[in-house]
């Protein structure tokens, strides 16, 4: 019995550990197998790849292709900068100056011949307002011209009729004379006030172009008679009067087209009549001198052609220059002068054989060498009434203008930034 209970006492604890052995299988067999980990590292037979790039690769540039223009980013503007109230205001003088282009010398001109708000006038005068437009309408000046001719013309108008109609009593003879005399100045008027206002130059035109044709009238029945008078074959009165009618109203006439086209300054009127003048002296004194035998005749046909010379030269200088009444009055002092020194030939006459009367050259073209170097030297002479309402031009000006304004991409930094308004001070002048 003893050995029996040694044999199970050895045998429990194997007994117990086959048990417990035995529970934990039937334990482990009711829960699920744990994951199995994979394998980390590469399959057998894995090559790598290079990581590098391939042979002869070349790296491409990363900056911008040629010719690309960054665009300007907008940037808020930093504290304390902005634009004020209601907006920017709109620049002054229109818009700004390309990039890389500043103000003229002296700032852009005010528009009108006036400063810009808020700029006082520059010292020297001030700004000179922008003259008055040249007014196309006559003068009270050439009226008054006209009127007189007029009624000189309608009183010669009626002496020829009177020479037509053989009208010999002094009674019936002073109708028509007075009578168209009154007519002509006041058919002048009502062609003035009804028709409208005549055109600048037109009145002193037609008066000096009636006066012209006249005195052409004149000339001629008067040349005819110096060479006719002893051979009793001049003309009668009524012819004389009649070719005096006849260039005094084509005078009148082509003195109207001329200042319709022209629209001349009523100053050329009188450098023509002066012309007229000059060239009668001129050629008066020339035909006295050439002539052999009687010196009339000479003067007579010498001063017809200086007149109608002295018509023409003085009608074309005065489409390209019109001389002030200063320089004409200059130009006759220059012909006194001219023909005072012309007559210092004489003297040597005392000396000479030869004819005295062919000394009478010299104060002749003296004269009218004298109108010409008068005319040069005052060419550019003002009237006074050239000179009101112009304003004193300093030969240095200074002024404040406002500042341009500047192109943001050539200033770094915010466009905001930019400093706003302000003033330069600017100075021209010609040395």
């Amino acid at each position: 019995m003893r050995s029996f209970f040694k044999s199970v006492s050895r045998l429990a604890p194997l007994t117990l550990l086959a048990a417990s052995a035995f529970v934990s299988t039937n334990a482990e067999a009711q829960q699920p197998f744990p994951p199995q980990p994979q394998p980390q590292g590469p399959p057998p037979g894995f090559q790598p790849q290079p990581q590098g790039p391939p042979p002869g690769f070349q790296p491409q540039p990363q900056g911008p292709p040629p010719g690309f223009q960054p665009q300007p980013q907008f940037q808020p503007p930093p504290p304390g900068y902005g634009p004020p109230p209601g907006g920017f205001p709109p620049p002054q003088g229109g818009y700004p100056p390309p990039p890389g282009y500043g103000p003229p010398p002296g700032g852009y001109p005010p528009p009108g011949g006036y400063p810009p708000p808020g700029y006082g006038p520059p010292p020297g005068g001030g700004y000179a307002p922008p003259p008055p437009p040249v007014s196309d309408r006559r003068d009270n000046g050439e009226m008054g011209a006209l009127y007189v001719t007029s009624a000189l013309y309608g009183v010669g108008s009626g002496i020829w009729l009177d020479s037509l109609f053989k009208i010999s009593d002094p009674g019936l003879a002073i109708i028509l004379p007075i009578g168209l005399g009154i007519a002509a100045p006041v058919g002048a008027f009502l062609w003035d006030s009804q028709g409208g206002p005549l055109h600048r130059g037109v009145p002193a035109s037609i008066a000096a172009g009636l006066s012209l044709g006249a005195i052409e009238g004149i000339a001629i029945a008067g040349t005819q008679w110096q060479f006719n008078r002893e051979q009793n074959k001049d003309w009668d009165f009524s012819t004389q009067t009649t070719l005096t009618w006849i260039f005094a109203t084509g005078g009148g006439v082509g003195g109207w087209a001329f200042g319709e086209f022209f629209r001349p300054d009523p100053r050329s009127m009188g450098f023509i009549a002066s012309g007229s003048a000059w060239g009668t002296l001129t050629g008066i004194g020339i035909g006295f001198a050439a002539t052999k035998s009687d010196f009339s005749d000479g003067a007579a046909v010498g001063g017809l052609i200086g007149y109608n010379v002295g018509i023409v030269g003085a009608g074309a200088l005065s489409i390209a220059h019109t001389p002030s009444w200063n320089s004409q009055k200059y130009m006759w002092g220059g012909w006194l002068l001219g023909a005072v020194a012309g007559c210092l030939v004489f003297p040597l006459y005392l000396f000479s054989d030869a004819d005295a009367k062919h000394g009478f050259i010299g104060p002749a073209l003296g004269g009218l060498a004298g109108v010409g170097v008068a005319g040069a030297l005052t060419w550019d002479l003002k009237d006074p009434e050239d000179k009101q309402g112009k304003a004193y031009k300093p030969p240095f000006d200074v002024g404040v203008t406002p500042t341009p304004r500047l192109d943001p991409n050539l200033v770094p930094g915010p466009a905001f930034a930019l400093p706003q308004g302000g003033a330069m001070l600017t100075g021209s002048g010609t040395f």
